[in-house]
């Protein structure tokens, strides 16, 4: 049974505490297809998507945080890199408002949620104008691992266990913070004034330009063509120290501004 809790709810702002009503909702409906809901009380959860939607006004900001996101790292962990949309088949087609880092266990996903309606040609409803959406997708294999006690674990599969606040900020801390990175986004000559007004040495901030450079150039992992993830890790720290992200925006880019906000900074991590 595939549940849309906004849908069955009403309201497009789901929390833990909404969970009693959500379940008494359900079991309301088990009684009418079925005149019980014992099936509730022996349900098994096989998929549970986590979201933050983010108000973003302008289009053009919008289709250029999504150019950038598609600069991210190919892998993180099992997790591979897709820009496209994920059929029916389980066969993802390319589609430029999508960025999927999927395994068979988990996704992280970036996209217009306006353009996925209009995609799918279904309608577009008021909470989800100008929104992009952050998924983490928990697929039935990580759920099946998670209840596993022979490997330490005792999460039981089931709704309320999985709508937790806890675990829902654990989930985007574990599987959306390695991969979209911290800071605001900046064009190269913007994020080469801050570092040279900081208080960093003058060798760090060469090497944090280059570092910069070499994003530009293509991707995230570029720089790890001549570098360590040991030090890698530094310079993406360092970023995130002076408020920077370490994806330039395209000084090329039509219209594009100088600077942009990260909508994941707002997210309480």
């Amino acid at each position: 049974m595939f549940i849309d809790a906004i849908l069955l709810l009403g309201k497009s702002d789901i929390t833990e505490e909404d969970y009693p009503l959500l379940e008494q909702v359900i079991k309301n409906v088990l009684w009418v297809l079925f005149r019980h809901f014992s099936h509730f009380k022996h349900h098994i959860l096989q998929r549970i998507d986590y979201r933050y939607d983010v108000v973003v006004g302008e289009k053009l900001h919008r289709e250029i945080l999504l150019h950038l996101y598609r600069k991210l790292t190919k892998s993180h962990r099992y997790q591979k890199k897709y820009i496209g949309k994920l059929d029916a088949e389980g066969v993802f087609q390319k589609y430029e408002t999508t960025v999927y880092h999927s395994s068979k266990s988990v996704q992280a996903v970036v996209y217009s949620k306006e353009e996925e309606r209009m995609f799918k040609k279904e309608e577009i409803q008021e909470y989800e104008k100008n929104v992009l959406r952050f998924e983490v997708r928990i697929l039935q294999d990580h759920i099946n691992y998670m209840a596993r006690q022979d490997k330490g674990n005792s999460r039981a599969k089931k709704l309320k266990e999985y709508m937790k606040e806890e675990i829902y900020r654990d989930y985007f801390r574990k599987y959306m913070s390695p991969i979209y990175h911290a800071g605001e986004f900046n064009k190269l000559d913007e994020a080469r004034k801050c570092i040279r007004n900081s208080s960093l040495s003058d060798s760090n901030k060469n090497k944090l330009i280059e570092f910069l450079k070499q994003v530009s150039s293509h991707s995230i992992d570029t720089p790890l063509k001549s570098m360590t993830k040991s030090t890698f890790r530094n310079r993406i720290n360092m970023l995130s120290e002076l408020g920077i992200n370490p994806i330039p925006i395209p000084k090329n880019y039509p219209k594009a501004p100088n600077t942009l906000s990260n909508p994941l900074d707002r997210f309480l991590w």
